[in-house]
């Protein structure tokens, strides 16, 4: 179901934040606001907010750009604060379910089950032996309870808190063909985390964030290069290029290609049953920009790579995204993915 009253999705990264409005769901979808702004490298560190003032600015700011007015706010959970796990549980009743679950999840999360908040979908409710199959996501309660109180003060109402990957699920659900048959890996690269999901059909089996993200490749232009974070930011943006020596910018590409495979690579074992190779690498975000990494994954799995376009079925107007829109695309992917979330 989709929203019925006007919101708004603002996702809050770590190098930008992104905030826009979807109209005309479900049947002709266009961008009719929108608004991307950078976030104070101190402000955000690893999904922990360290400088609520600046955050909080930070938003106000970058609504008032994208001349958003609304306060009701679709956002998401910082990846850090979220666990996502598929299991096996007797087969119930939804009803039933929800009152039990708490007790399965006690074996999956990490974390005491008073500090956690609980939610589950019923994805198979038949897989033999009188069992079912289980999505089960936990949130922290204190990642939720700041993150709460931030957009509050922000002066916003936050209706709906979604996990990230769902969040890029959710996009590329509504842009592409679903094969229930394949096994997708949409793999999002953010600044400081990379988030790896395998996905079939409509069913996320599995989700994992890793530390290895654009951030990773900033870092390695500074050390390799003797440069400051501003200059190195400016160069990871294709910025610059002529200032410095291209055989060691190749190289520093090569090396975070190579790392980001390995991330891959080192998930590959939780592939579900039935699967022995996935079919497809989906990418999404700012750090699947630097060089040809579609290229590259292609290279190493010998599978179909794609850099998500957030826009075939979602319409927008050039002087509102600009015209690189196809390139800022993979980087609000997330945004849009919350922005089609259904109350």
């Amino acid at each position: 179901m989709f929203k019925k009253k006007p919101s708004f999705a603002l996702d809050i990264g770590s190098s930008f934040m992104k905030a826009l409005t979807i109209e005309g769901l479900p049947k002709k979808p266009k961008i009719t606001r929108f608004g991307m702004m950078p976030v104070a490298s101190h402000a955000i560190v690893d999904g922990d907010v360290m400088d609520r003032e600046v955050v909080i600015d930070t938003i106000k700011g970058l609504l008032e750009n994208a001349g958003i007015d609304e306060t009701d706010v679709v956002t998401a959970i910082p990846g850090r604060g979220i666990i996502v796990k598929k299991i096996t549980m007797a087969k119930m009743k939804p009803a039933e379910a929800e009152e039990q679950i708490k007790w399965e999840a006690e074996q999956y999360i990490p974390y005491g089950i008073e500090d956690v908040t609980l939610d589950f979908e019923i994805l198979n409710p038949d897989v033999g032996e009188d069992n079912m199959e289980v999505l089960l996501v936990g949130a922290k309660k204190d990642v939720v309870e700041s993150r709460l109180g931030l957009l509050r003060e922000a002066g916003l109402n936050p209706v709906v808190f979604d996990a990230p990957a769902f969040a890029i699920q959710n996009i590329y659900e509504f842009n592409y063909e679903i094969n229930p048959q394949e096994l997708i890996a949409l793999v999002h690269i953010g600044a400081q985390y990379t988030n790896i999901s395998f996905v079939q059909g409509i069913i996320n089996h599995f989700t994992r964030h890793v530390p290895t993200a654009a951030n990773s490749f900033i870092q390695s232009l500074q050390r390799e290069m003797g440069i400051n974070t501003d200059q190195a930011s400016e160069i990871s943006k294709g910025e610059n290029l002529d200032e410095i020596d291209k055989n060691t910018y190749q190289d520093i590409i090569k090396n975070f290609h190579e790392d980001i495979a390995v991330s891959i690579e080192r998930v590959l074992p939780y592939l579900p049953e039935g699967f022995d190779k996935i079919n497809k690498i989906v990418l999404s975000g700012g750090g699947c920009l630097i060089g040809d990494m579609a290229s590259s994954m292609k290279d190493r799995f010998n599978v179909e790579v794609e850099v998500m376009s957030p826009f075939k079925n979602i319409e927008y107007n050039t002087d509102l995204l600009g015209e690189n829109a196809e390139k800022i695309g993979p980087i609000i992917a997330p945004a849009m993915g919350l922005a089609i979330r259904g109350e």
